[in-house]
């Protein structure tokens, strides 16, 4: 089973797309594959609208562990299934905590062996960066982000998704991100609403 590995920093919305995704392509119950930054693996089961509660929020690194759904995509005259994979927020620098270390860690380490790269950036932060002026030249772009993306280059399967389109100030954001990174697909979408979805299952069903 190929893994889609969907990585980014802490809060651009990871955990509330792996959650709609799996709805958008037709699952009801979500089975989470949580394997742990100790090696052991549990399973653990919930209704979409529970995992939204409970799994998508506001805190910085709620994600302390690889939590994963299979998603079968139509294929000829089967079905290919990815695992598709949720993943703790990354950082610049030494974060002060262990768990979250270990857990970045772990995300890193999966991110070599992943056929399937989402690189979600939230373009709402970006287009407010612009539009306040911050820094000059590319003080709107984030380091961590310049390593995921020239990585990204190395892999067909990797892919830039812009979320929070839903929120006026990611148009600009989105726009700065076509721009910078031309050799790149960059796809709009929304993980809130779902938006842009279509083409991400496009991208993701040539690999999967």
């Amino acid at each position: 089973m190929n893994r889609g590995l969907v990585i980014g920093k802490t809060n651009v919305g990871k955990t509330l797309f792996c959650i709609h995704f799996a709805k958008f392509m037709g699952i009801r119950e979500l089975n989470w594959l949580v394997e742990r930054t100790d090696g052991q693996t549990e399973r653990r089961r919930m209704s979409v609208n529970a995992a939204e509660v409970e799994l998508s929020d506001a805190t910085p690194h709620r994600t302390r562990n690889l939590q994963s759904l299979a998603v079968e995509f139509p294929h000829k005259k089967g079905t290919h299934t990815l695992l598709l994979s949720d993943s703790t927020g990354l950082c610049d620098g030494i974060h002060p905590e262990a768990s979250v270390r270990e857990a970045m860690a772990q995300t890193l380490e999966v991110l070599f062996s992943a056929r399937i790269v989402l690189h979600i950036v939230d373009a709402a932060q970006i287009g407010r960066r612009l539009m306040q002026g911050v820094g000059s030249g590319d003080a709107w772009w984030d380091p961590v982000e310049e390593q995921l993306a020239d990585y990204g280059g190395t892999q067909s399967g990797y892919i830039i998704l812009a979320n929070k389109m839903d929120l006026p100030e990611a148009r600009s954001g989105y726009a700065a991100l076509s721009k910078r990174f031309t050799r790149h697909r960059v796809i709009p979408v929304s993980a809130l609403y779902a938006t842009g979805f279509r083409e991400v299952k496009q991208h993701v069903w040539r690999f999967a």
